[in-house]
């Protein structure tokens, strides 16, 4: 270790101290502060949408359509 608390450049990216991420196994994203605070009720909301696809997935009689209608009722701008 040479240093910490100082901004780093990943990637090309410069972060710094403090800053709000997001990593997964696609990437990692900086979160603005301001926006820090409606994190919890999207999450919630993409969560809620996730399940309602699952159990159209995990319905008996699944069908391509009720897919489709599924994946359509969460995402209606997606079609």
């Amino acid at each position: 270790m040479v240093d910490f608390g100082v901004p780093v450049k990943i990637g090309g990216v410069w972060i710094n101290p403090g800053d709000l991420l997001h990593g997964d196994q696609h990437g990692v994203v900086m979160i603005p502060h301001e926006i820090a605070e409606r994190i919890p009720d999207a999450a919630g909301s993409v969560a809620a949408d996730e399940q309602r696809i699952i159990q159209a997935c995990q319905a008996e009689g699944i069908t391509v359509e009720r897919l489709k209608a599924a994946y359509k009722f969460v995402r209606p701008n997606a079609y």
